[in-house]
């Protein structure tokens, strides 16, 4: 049966208000009325599956300012470009979940931005139970579609 409205997505939950993938962008989707959210999943060093936009984590997080994962930043190859930074394949989720999110685009979302740091990494696990809650919250189903 077609749907009489539009689907609405809230990808990486509501970018541009809120930094991506971070809880409070999800909730904000959630609150605005979003179908479903679409989280982008990487994997940890311990194969949690994180919410992250790429794995290159260097300028959505606050990696770079910490001296204990100074030693980890490496060169790889990614779509066979030359990428330095941190990844998130060599960090566990233990050591991910200390990082703090940050927008990914500051000079566009400067509002977004204003909330840099304030804010822990997420599993996808995390983002179901968000989900989760809301469903019950709203009083209906809410969907999630996996970016991988």
């Amino acid at each position: 049966m077609p749907r009489k409205f539009p689907l609405v997505i809230g990808h990486r939950g509501a970018p541009g208000y809120r930094p991506e993938h971070t809880r409070s962008s999800y909730e904000l989707a959630l609150a605005l009325g979003v179908d479903a959210v679409e989280p982008d999943i990487v994997a940890s060093k311990d194969g949690v599956l994180v919410v992250r936009h790429e794995n290159e984590i260097s300028t959505t997080t606050d990696v770079a300012d910490r001296p204990e994962f100074a030693a980890r930043k490496t060169t790889k190859r990614i779509d066979g470009q030359a990428l330095t930074g941190w990844f998130t394949e060599d960090f566990t989720w233990n050591e991910l979940s200390t990082l703090r999110s940050r927008e990914r685009l500051p000079e566009l979302r400067t509002s977004s931005a204003s909330f840099d740091d304030a804010q822990g990494v997420l599993r996808l696990m995390d983002v179901l139970d968000i989900v989760r809650a809301a469903s019950l919250e709203h009083g209906r189903e809410i969907g999630v579609v996996l970016e991988i």
